[in-house]
């Protein structure tokens, strides 16, 4: 599978052509153009087919600037930079070592999940309460997306009145960051552990 990589060609009329393998060409533009301070038309952003991202080129591609934050990681941006300073092209290649630490060092969100379920004596759930505590790590990354795919995953299931409180919390470990369905994988766990949970109240 191809590491991380980016190849920016500088062309006519201020303009940044930007060869990126991200998942996300549209956010690697609007950031490109950001941290040059040129308008996003002047960055074209050309990606093919990226096969095999599993999430680890959604983010790790690009900076990432989300409200007052901002988080330089380093492939897309500091080629365009560099490119854009230089007024050449410039490639930049991030070998495998280096890419597991980048993509594959986040790892999914670890999460403690406390619930409450109410349901009635033929099985049929009425209720949910979840208390989530989500591991962001020690940076933002795209754990605000976590929450609302956690939640989304969890509908597959009628539990009723579905209520829930989830907390993103910073900690001192490794950021987390997207790997194949992000948020998706835990909220099914923790819907089929409270269907089996319910189903073994009847044994």
């Amino acid at each position: 599978m191809e590491s991380q990589t980016a190849l920016v060609v500088p062309d006519e009329d201020n303009c940044m052509v930007v060869y990126s393998s991200s998942q996300v060409p549209e956010s690697v533009q609007s950031i490109i153009s950001r941290c040059l301070n040129i308008p996003e038309h002047n960055v074209r952003v050309i990606t093919r087919r990226v096969g095999g991202g599993f999430g680890g080129k959604a983010i790790k591609a690009m900076p990432m600037s989300i409200n007052y934050y901002t988080f330089i990681l380093p492939v897309a941006a500091a080629c365009a930079l560099a490119a854009y300073k230089l007024r050449r092209p410039v490639r930049t290649y991030v070998n495998r070592k280096t890419d597991m630490i980048l993509a594959g060092a986040g790892r999914r969100h670890p999460m403690k999940i406390n619930y409450t379920i109410g349901f009635k004596s033929k099985g049929k759930i009425t209720a949910l309460h979840l208390d989530v505590l989500i591991n962001a790590g020690m940076s933002i990354d795209v754990s605000l997306i976590i929450p609302w795919n956690f939640v989304g995953s969890l509908k597959k299931y009628n539990f009723g009145a579905l209520s829930f409180d989830i907390i993103l919390c910073k900690t001192n470990n490794s950021c987390k960051s997207a790997m194949r369905a992000p948020g998706e994988v835990q909220g099914s766990y923790i819907a089929e552990a409270i269907i089996e949970h319910v189903r073994l109240t009847f044994r």
